[in-house]
């Protein structure tokens, strides 16, 4: 975008009503977005509960997944703090605007994620302003545990890398109890409470997530399964869920034998259902050979055949897409 075109742009802008030209309309944006942005997260400020360590005096698997996390969260930090500030120079005049960031200025005007942004990111559809806002909340979320420690429930979704998540909550288990981690799966629990302040503490074992969605169907609290989907709803919050450790055998049941269940949950059946970053289902295999996008399966009770939720595209999702 040389001069030329950054005058025409201008002027269409202020053609179009808005009174602003464009430089002023990705100035003023520019300005409130870096006034948002936090401060890095520094290790120096963390618990010690946050970085705590084993018997062999290394630090556990949750923590070292946490480290990870937080340079992954500061890099993004980083790239996002620079480009706003070479945005401010360069409509000032004091840089050249280079193809990035012609492209970031452009997208400021229709709402779009600049790509510089969404390569340092994780998976996300939201649009701009949406954009910004869930990553301050991820930043939150990471912030409150560096400086307090591990929360009572996780943010699932807040996670560059959830799955890594969910290979440490094991390993976790696995270095306690000393069993094989490759024997180990979750047990899927879902809570009666959206709230995660209002519980007591954390998971006797392995951990409490929440900030899930369901989509294609409903969730029946009381009754703890799934349900059709209320008129004109697309996607429901889901409860709190605990993910117990249980050790699977080489049938595949778990060892020891299936929890003892309630007499109204002797009828249900289990629908295996898929956990999503974002909404497109679609994923490509990582360096890790992990999903992009698919995390794993969670059981989920019904009182329907599992066939009759996938034929309806029932899954969980991280992130919803506004």
């Amino acid at each position: 975008m040389n001069s030329t075109d950054r005058r025409r742009e201008n002027a269409f802008v202020r053609a179009a009503g808005g009174g602003k030209s464009a430089d002023e309309i990705v100035a003023e944006m520019a300005d409130a977005f870096l006034e948002r942005m936090p401060a890095a997260m520094d290790k120096a400020k963390g618990s010690d509960l946050t970085f705590a360590k084993g018997s062999d005096g290394n630090l556990v698997s949750q923590a070292v997944f946490f480290t990870q996390e937080m340079a992954r969260f500061n890099k993004l930090l980083g790239v996002i703090v620079k480009s706003l500030k070479e945005m401010q120079k360069a409509i000032k005049g004091l840089v050249v605007m280079s193809a990035a960031l012609e492209k970031m200025y452009t997208g400021f005007l229709i709402g779009t994620v600049p790509a510089m942004w969404s390569d340092a990111a994780y998976p996300c559809l939201k649009p701009l302003a949406s954009w910004v806002d869930d990553f301050l909340d991820r930043m939150t979320f990471m912030t409150n545990w560096l400086e307090k420690g591990p929360p009572a429930s996780f943010w699932l979704p807040a996670f560059f890398f959830p799955q890594g998540f969910m290979t440490a909550s094991l390993q976790m288990h696995a270095r306690k109890t000393r069993i094989a981690i490759d024997t180990l799966s979750f047990r899927t629990e879902i809570s009666k409470t959206q709230k995660p302040e209002k519980l007591k503490g954390p998971a006797p074992t392995g951990v409490n997530v929440h900030g899930l969605f369901l989509q294609g169907c409903g969730w029946d609290l009381e009754g703890q399964r799934l349900k059709e989907s209320d008129k004109a709803v697309l996607f429901v919050s889901m409860p709190v869920i605990w993910l117990e450790p249980i050790q699977i055998g080489p049938t595949g049941k778990p060892i020891g034998g299936e929890k003892k269940k309630k007499k109204e949950e002797e009828e249900l059946q289990i629908y295996k259902c898929p956990l999503y970053k974002v909404s497109t289902r679609a994923g490509t295999l990582s360096t890790t050979g992990h999903s992009t996008n698919f995390v794993l399966y969670l059981d989920l009770r019904t009182d329907k055949d599992p066939d009759h939720w996938i034929r309806r595209g029932v899954a969980l999702l991280c992130l919803l897409d506004d």
